[in-house]
């Protein structure tokens, strides 16, 4: 594997990839996460994952020459690097009327009509590869590369809930409202977090999500049912 360590103070530790979206490094940090939760279960508070790395909040300190210990201990271990069980969840999303809000910003970006947009940002499975920025926030790696699109350069200051949104490489769902740079293509009229169902989210990290197109009177029938809790998510 190549990785590095980094001991950012002496309670945080940060084990970093090559700096890309792939789901080969998505399995080495999976399988890297596995064995410190099994190995040093007591000595570790928690772990967060991104794109190509892991930050180790510990319970206790420890030196540099630990941290440096703890690397060589990792790159000497033979991981089982397999690609793990993965559920493949479906998602509604309306791309119509008010929902498709900067849909023709994008489409004059990429010189491609509304339409076409669509049919690439449903086309992927994409890979689910860590919850962040908010709770229940899904970075979704796989967007097609012809809407790879930079962020905003001036943030909007709110993002409707359930806003369905494109930046950089990378789409993601705004589960609840707030400021964000992405470009927002449609909305999505379930709740995906739910901070008291166990977990929060049903789709985990290395699930694939696939988008499906429904029209405004599906959009307000599904958003009846979820606002009611009779709408359970389902994967294949």
């Amino acid at each position: 594997m190549d990785i590095k360590l980094k001991l950012i103070q002496s309670r945080l530790l940060e084990i970093s990839w090559p700096k890309e979206i792939s789901p080969k490094t998505l399995s080495e940090m999976i399988e890297v996460k596995r064995f410190l939760e099994k190995e040093y279960t007591e000595g570790i508070k928690e772990i967060r994952m991104g794109y190509h790395c892991l930050s180790l909040k510990l319970q206790i300190e420890i030196t540099k020459e630990e941290a440096e210990e703890l690397l060589e201990e990792i790159q000497a271990v033979k991981l089982e690097i397999q690609v793990p069980t993965s559920k493949l969840w479906t998602i509604p999303v309306c791309y119509d009327g008010e929902w498709g809000i900067d849909l023709e910003k994008i489409s004059k970006i990429h010189n491609l009509s509304p339409e076409e947009i669509i049919k690439r940002h449903l086309s992927p499975e994409y890979l689910l590869y860590f919850y962040g920025f908010l709770p229940g926030f899904m970075y979704l790696g796989g967007l097609d590369e012809t809407l790879n699109t930079p962020r905003k350069s001036n943030p909007d200051r709110s993002v409707p809930a359930g806003s369905v949104a494109i930046g950089g490489k990378q789409t993601g769902i705004y589960p609840s409202e707030s400021p964000g740079g992405w470009h927002v293509l449609g909305n999505c009229p379930i709740s995906i977090f739910d901070i008291n169902q166990n977990p929060p989210v049903k789709a985990q990290v290395n699930d694939k999500i696939k988008f499906k197109a429904i029209d405004l009177d599906e959009y307000k029938e599904l958003k009846a049912l979820s606002k009611a809790g009779k709408y359970q998510l389902q994967h294949d």
